[in-house]
């Protein structure tokens, strides 16, 4: 374990953030590892069984359902919340637990309360995936949190940013406690953080500086030799994207444990600069919404969140790729975070349990968000986010 007093110190953090117990928070080193512990242990204690997910995410996400022994079964996304759509999910008697996404940072308090429900009518464990928003679980109308367990992660690119490390809130007042037991049992006993990952997390900031220097052909090549080596840690391995995770689950170093806690400590400056951009966006592209030129989530539209991305969905993959081109040829940076399914996309569809990666037509909702997202940046000061809006409504009326 890493050290005592740094591991209690972002125990004690992350409650203080949340309004909860410190002793209710797990960290590990990666979210997906802590997503496989939990489902190894839901398999233990329930048998094996179906997961209910969506397919607009990360495949690592989905990964952890199939490393356990589970299979993911996917519903389509309310088109307004980007989340699973509470009436339209796939339970059934397999099902043992059914997961919330707050996709980009997005909640809406009164859908996110109809999904946990549905999940607890139906038996089974209500998990919530806060990867793209550390720090916030959804919560009832009296400021409870609904879910059973939550994750929260501190990878690359997200919100309270560190690289690497991850947290997870168990619900202590969940209904079957012999299944809170296990849960608590399976993040509390994981092994000590590999040695050699250590290095290579140390090394990770200079490692993806100098690769992404190189040729692409030349990257690819190194990056999962690097990766099996165990001297590179990709954001995403090969191996990740056909149904497997890339290392066994354990704790955090030290180290990464003090990196959370660093990107705890700017979580807040994080958050106020995201949220002056998406008030911006919100308040720029609204209108073209209202027009129909342009479809925006009406959870990005609502109280105004610090979103990790403000996201547009276009009536095609085509007309998403060149919104894109676009925002870049304009001097500003625009990736397609979502697009493809399971992002960046699956190289093994059948290890998912689909017959195409490409195609969603059995979940339309889904196949439109997931064709047409055009996921804006909202790390940038007022004057990116006025620009890129400029060029977003440009680009939309032209």
């Amino acid at each position: 374990m890493p050290g005592l007093d740094g591991f209690e110190t972002l125990r004690a953090n992350l409650a203080e953030r949340t309004g909860t117990e410190a002793s209710d928070w797990y960290p590990t080193f990666r979210t997906r590892h802590a997503m496989q512990a939990v489902f190894e242990a839901l398999r233990a204690h329930r048998g094996a069984g179906e997961v209910v997910t969506q397919l607009f995410t990360c495949c690592t996400a989905v990964d952890p359902i199939i490393a356990a022994g589970m299979t993911p079964r996917y519903g389509d996304i309310d088109a307004d919340t980007l989340a699973l759509d509470a009436r339209a999910l796939p339970l059934s008697e397999a099902s043992r637990a059914v997961m919330l996404q707050h996709t980009f940072g997005l909640f809406d308090q009164a859908a996110d309360q109809a999904l946990i429900d549905a999940a607890h009518a139906a038996g089974v464990l209500a998990l919530e995936d806060s990867a793209h928003c550390a720090c916030h679980l959804s919560r009832g109308a009296d400021g409870t949190p609904l879910a059973d367990v939550s994750f929260h992660s501190f990878g690359v690119q997200k919100m309270a940013s560190s690289d690497f490390g991850a947290a997870t809130w168990i619900n202590p007042h969940m209904e079957d406690q012999g299944l809170y037991q296990a849960l608590v049992d399976a993040l509390t006993t994981l092994p000590a953080f590999d040695r050699r990952l250590d290095r290579a997390a140390r090394g990770y900031d200079f490692q993806i500086r100098v690769l992404m220097h190189l040729p692409a052909a030349v990257r690819h090549a190194l990056w999962d030799r690097l990766a099996r080596w165990r001297v590179f840690i990709p954001s995403v391995s090969s191996e990740e994207r056909a149904g497997r995770v890339s290392y066994e689950p354990s704790l955090p170093s030290a180290w990464v444990t003090e990196h959370m806690m660093a990107g705890l400590a700017d979580l807040k400056r994080q958050e106020d600069r995201s949220l002056e951009a998406t008030r911006i966006f919100a308040r720029e592209l609204a209108p073209l919404a209202r027009e129909g030129l342009v479809h925006i989530p009406a959870a990005a539209l609502g109280e105004p969140r610090a979103l990790l991305r403000f996201p547009l969905v276009l009536e095609s993959a085509a007309r998403a790729d060149a919104l894109v081109e676009a925002i870049v040829a304009s001097g500003c940076y625009c990736d397609t975070w979502g697009r493809p399914a399971l992002f960046p996309g699956a190289l093994d569809a059948q290890a998912y349990g689909l017959a195409s990666a490409e195609d969603l037509s059995a979940w339309p909702e889904t196949s439109r968000c997931v064709g047409g997202v055009v996921p804006l940046y909202t790390s940038v000061p007022p004057e990116e986010a006025l620009s890129v809006s400029q060029t977003v409504t440009s680009f939309l009326k032209s």
